[in-house]
Order: C-alpha cells, then structure tokens, then sequence
C-alpha cells in the first residue's frame, strides 16, 4: 500500500499549516529541531522520521524524542556522526550515521549544490518506494528580506540561538542576500521546480512564497 509523508521544514510558511493537515498524512519528517511544544497547532506533536546535522547543538531531551514516536534518524551532516553523541529515543531506532555524507557528494556532482536538510529528506522520500505522496511543508528557501524561520529567537531553548549568531541574518531574523546565495537558493529551488514536474510522485508544494512566480507545469 503506497503511504504519504509531510515534511516538516522552518521556514515561514510554516505559519500558514495546521495540525489538521498535518495529521491527515500517513507519516512525518521533521528536519534539524524545529520547535514544537509551541507550535503543535501548526505542525502536530509526532514524527516517524528525524533528519538532523548531529554535529549541532541538540536542544531536545530524551521524553521529548520519545513522545514523538521516532523511527529512524539521518545524519545529514558531511562527516558521520556516532550514535553516542545523540540523544536517542529509548526504543529502537535505525540510526543513518553517514547518510549525508553520501547524499551530498551525489548533489554537488549531479546538481552543483549542496542539498539542505530538507532537500536531503526530500531525496530520501522521492527514493522510497513506499511513499507516493509527498508534502513540503516550511520549504521557503532562506528568501532575502524575508523571515528566515517560523519562529522567533526569543521562543526558542538557548541551544537554537546559534541560528541567528552569524552573518547570515539581520537581528531581527530576515534573510540576507549573501545567505541566500550561500545556500544556493536559486539551484536548490530548481531543482525542487523539476522534480515536481518531473516525478509520477504526488508532490505537494504548501504555500510556500518563495515559489510564487515559479512555474510549476504538475498540479
């Protein structure tokens, strides 16, 4: 039986989901740590899937990992990361401790960037055959000007405020253009743009600004 997944971005466009549409798929995808206990209303409180850089700070506690309901966590960052560094769920998870490693040495060939970590879940989920609906939720692409994430500095743990300390952003969260371009913005969207008319998936885009303009040939 084929089975839909939403996966879970930062960026703005967040605000405009709700545990409802959320909750109407089969499984979810959260990439790095977004907030939640917060935001519940917009992105529920389960994940079977957690793709994360384990080399970060992690802001989550065990309870918490294990009220999500997680099954299987990546490593996306470029070197492999060991387990013990993680706070694992309790139960038994599979644990891809070099996933990134392999996917971001494909992209820069193939493509010429480096995927981001929703990218990184969005290939894993176009590669599954299990799934054949797809949900982009929170894909905004760091969009210069605008809000970078859907939540603030000061709602967040303090191991999260490493996101707003660099030149990246202005004080009060909106995109810079050298961010934009040091994400490869335009290259990681097109590729999102030809994927989506190019895949026999189900590939939903939600309401993310940063496709406004953008033709998408596949509805």
């Amino acid at each position: 039986m084929s089975k839909s997944v939403a996966i879970i971005g930062k960026g703005p466009s967040v605000k405009h989901s709700t545990k409802e549409l959320i909750d109407s798929f089969d499984d979810v995808a959260i990439c790095n740590f977004p907030p939640m206990e917060k935001y519940q209303h917009l992105i529920s409180n389960r994940a079977k899937y957690h793709f994360l850089n384990a080399g970060n700070p992690f802001p989550y506690n065990r309870d918490f990992l294990n009220s999500l309901g997680l099954t299987h966590v990546f490593n996306i960052a470029h070197e492999e990361v060991a387990p013990d560094r993680l706070f694992l769920p309790d139960h038994e998870v599979y644990y891809f401790s070099d996933y990134g490693v392999h996917v971001k040495k494909e992209y820069e060939n193939k493509h010429g960037f480096w995927p981001s970590c929703g990218v990184q879940a969005f290939d894993y989920f176009l590669k599954n055959e299990e799934y054949d609906t797809i949900c982009l939720v929170g894909f905004d692409f760091v969009q210069p000007g605008l809000p970078v994430y859907y939540f603030p500095k000061e709602e967040v743990k303090p191991e999260l405020h490493y996101l707003w300390d660099n030149s990246h952003y202005t004080t009060a969260g909106l995109v810079l253009e050298r961010s934009y371009n040091s994400h490869g913005g335009d290259k990681q969207k097109q590729f999102v743009i030809d994927t989506i008319n190019a895949s026999e998936k189900q590939i939903i885009l939600y309401r993310s600004e940063a496709f406004d303009g953008c033709t998408i040939e596949k509805k």
